[in-house]
């Protein structure tokens, strides 16, 4: 939820990935990435969740979220792997992701909330289902992995 002056209640709700809003910039990523721009995205895109909280509960007082062009630079053919967590905020859903450019491997998924103690272990590496799309459950938890062997800006 973030504050809105000309909204009915003063505020809008948006969507975040670790409590960051994009914010679409005035030049293409790409383009200011090969031209050597400034100042249209920044390099701090956080890799983990900067308040973590019962994700599947009661959701935290302050819904806002900071709002930026912020990337995450990986090295080319690095293999990533993403957990998507679903949250129980304003209206929980079922939510089909996808990756522009991407295949990925479903490793694993679970109900509520992510424990890597825990969750690890079941994970499939062994033969995991290969997609292009796939849902994260309401109030759980999918984790991916993929190659970074497409270079370019996505977000």
């Amino acid at each position: 939820i973030n504050p809105c002056p000309t909204c009915v209640n003063g505020t809008k709700t948006v969507a975040d990935i670790n409590n960051v809003s994009f914010v679409l910039p005035t030049v293409a990523l790409l383009q200011a990435h090969y031209f050597k721009l400034q100042g249209i995205f920044t390099d701090d895109f956080p890799a983990n969740p900067p308040s973590p909280y019962n994700y599947t509960g009661n959701p935290p007082a302050n819904l806002q979220t900071t709002n930026g062009t912020k990337v995450y630079r990986l090295g080319f053919n690095e293999t990533v792997e993403v957990v998507l967590q679903g949250t129980s905020l304003i209206a929980p859903e079922s939510h089909p992701i996808h990756l522009h450019g991407f295949n990925f491997f479903v490793v694993g998924k679970g109900l509520g909330n992510f424990d890597k103690g825990k969750d690890l272990s079941s994970f499939n590496l062994v033969d995991p289902v290969e997609r292009n799309t796939m849902s994260v459950p309401t109030a759980g938890w999918t984790a991916i992995r993929f190659r970074a062997d497409n270079p370019g800006k996505t977000m």
